[in-house]
C-alpha cells in the first residue's frame, strides 16, 4: 500500500472516530467491513462518509449512532443525504 492511500485510509479513520465514536482499531475494521457488507470499493465507503463528514459539519447530525446510520444509507444510495449526492 503506498502512503497516499495510507494517509487517506488513516484521515477515515479519523473521521470514524470523531463522527461516529469509534475507537481507530474499530474505525480501521469498520472501514474494511462496510465496504465487504455494502459490496463496495473502499473508495466508495471513504466518498460516502466524507460526504457525511461535510453534512455533520453543517449540523445535519451530530450524533454517534445516528452517523452510522446515515453513512450505511449513504452507501445503499437511500436517505435524503445520499439522494443529495
Amino acid at each position: 500500500m503506498s502512503d497516499a492511500h495510507r494517509s487517506h485510509i488513516d484521515a477515515d479513520v479519523h473521521t470514524l472516530v470523531q463522527l461516529c465514536g469509534y475507537s481507530a482499531d474499530h474505525a480501521r475494521a469498520e472501514l474494511t467491513a462496510i465496504s465487504h457488507r455494502e459490496k463496495v470499493g473502499l473508495i466508495s465507503t471513504a466518498a460516502a462518509l466524507e460526504l457525511l463528514a461535510q453534512a455533520t459539519a453543517f449540523g445535519v447530525d451530530a450524533d454517534p449512532v445516528s452517523a452510522r446510520v446515515q453513512w450505511q444509507n449513504i452507501l445503499r444510495g437511500s436517505g435524503p443525504l445520499a439522494q443529495a449526492a
